[in-house]
């Protein structure tokens, strides 16, 4: 948003910047979006006839990026680096971060996305709070990714909402090797370097089962007695459900992942049997393997809870037909990719799917 205020004048804009940062584009008026639009527009031709004084002045984003390259372009920006726009779920956050983006296009700096999560506005407390614990989750998984590709991850803090800004600290905490900050147009640049944050994950082996629960979204009657056992923090309840909070989401996706690689989720649902052929697999599984195991199960535990309106295509859960419909009845794909194994399902005469072995495709 610095962005815009400190061009306004430059601009001669006179809207107030401020009344409109938590507004949605269809909340603008048809006249008023024109004007954004116009001012916004102005805005980006500025930015990319400025020489690098003037943008360093006019963003303090910027400026905190340029003295962490030392450099004097963003030309010379690592071409081989990801750079990542974290914006507000409005309608001057997206075309700000769209903005930048061109920008940095147009500067040669191809490796650039745009991040949001609904709801990420400071206008309505309980779906902001819905919408970190969404971001949370996605950070997580997203940042976990690149970091297992050997990327080093740093996370420029200046600028932005305070309250999106206090969360990025505690998940650059976690997640981030660095931090970075600036203030305004110093050319004093504050780095933080990762702290050696140990994370008590207790409540979370002990509640194990009712994390994934809420993980999935399956709401049952055994979340309504257990989850106020949990604390405060780790939870929130949003017109009569719970999901995890953003701070207990931030633990949770390390806690999930490690426990994953270790051993083989217990059934969630009374509709759903793992063998014993099953978990003596598991135990020869790679951790990878198990992880990804894991969480197939977890997809197929939504798809029984949703009565199968959830069956994502990388799990295809699906009937069989021929030969081999006479042993098994339903098969999904455990492993992601190109992997030619299937996981076999039995199902009983009381409807229970049991869960009995992976083997290569069978017909």
């Amino acid at each position: 948003m610095s962005i815009l205020t400190n061009l306004k004048k430059d601009l001669n804009f006179i809207e107030d910047i401020y009344s409109y940062s938590n507004y949605t584009e269809n909340e603008f008026s048809v006249e008023k979006k024109k004007i954004f639009d116009e001012f916004l527009n102005a805005v980006e031709e500025q930015l990319l006839k400025s020489d690098i004084t003037k943008i360093k002045k006019v963003s303090a984003e910027l400026n905190a990026l340029m003295e962490f390259y030392k450099i004097n372009s963003l030309k010379d920006l690592p071409k081989t680096d990801m750079y990542c726009f974290l914006h507000t779920d409005t309608y001057l956050g997206k075309n700000i971060a769209k903005i930048l983006e061109n920008v940095f296009k147009k500067n040669g700096i191809g490796n650039v996305f745009i991040e949001t999560s609904s709801y990420l506005r400071t206008s309505d407390f309980e779906k902001f709070s819905f919408s970190l614990s969404e971001l949370a989750k996605k950070l997580a998984e997203t940042l976990k990714e690149y970091k297992s590709n050997g990327y080093k991850i740093i996370f420029n803090l200046t600028g932005g909402f305070k309250s999106i800004n206090s969360f990025l600290q505690t998940v650059a905490s976690l997640y981030a090797d660095e931090s970075i900050y600036i203030f305004e147009t110093s050319n004093s640049l504050l780095r933080i370097p990762k702290l050696p944050v140990k994370v008590d994950d207790t409540i979370f082996i002990e509640h194990f089962d009712l994390f994934r629960m809420l993980d999935l979204g399956i709401y049952n009657e055994r979340i309504k007695k257990e989850i106020y056992k949990l604390p405060e923090i780790l939870y929130l309840e949003i017109d009569g459900d719970f999901i995890i909070s953003a701070w207990g989401t931030l633990v949770w996706q390390e806690v999930k992942e490690n426990t994953y690689k270790e051993r083989l989720n217990n059934p969630i649902s009374d509709k759903i049997r793992i063998s014993d052929y099953l978990k003596k697999q598991f135990e020869d599984l790679n951790p990878f393997e198990r992880l990804q195991l894991n969480k197939k199960i977890d997809d197929f535990e939504k798809a029984v809870a949703t009565n199968f309106g959830y069956n994502p295509s990388s799990l295809r859960f699906h009937e069989l037909e021929g030969k081999i419909s006479k042993i098994y009845k339903y098969e999904f794909y455990p492993f992601d990719g190109d992997d030619s194994r299937r996981l076999y399902i039995r199902e009983d005469e009381d409807g229970i799917y049991i869960l009995d072995k992976i083997d290569k495709h069978l017909k």
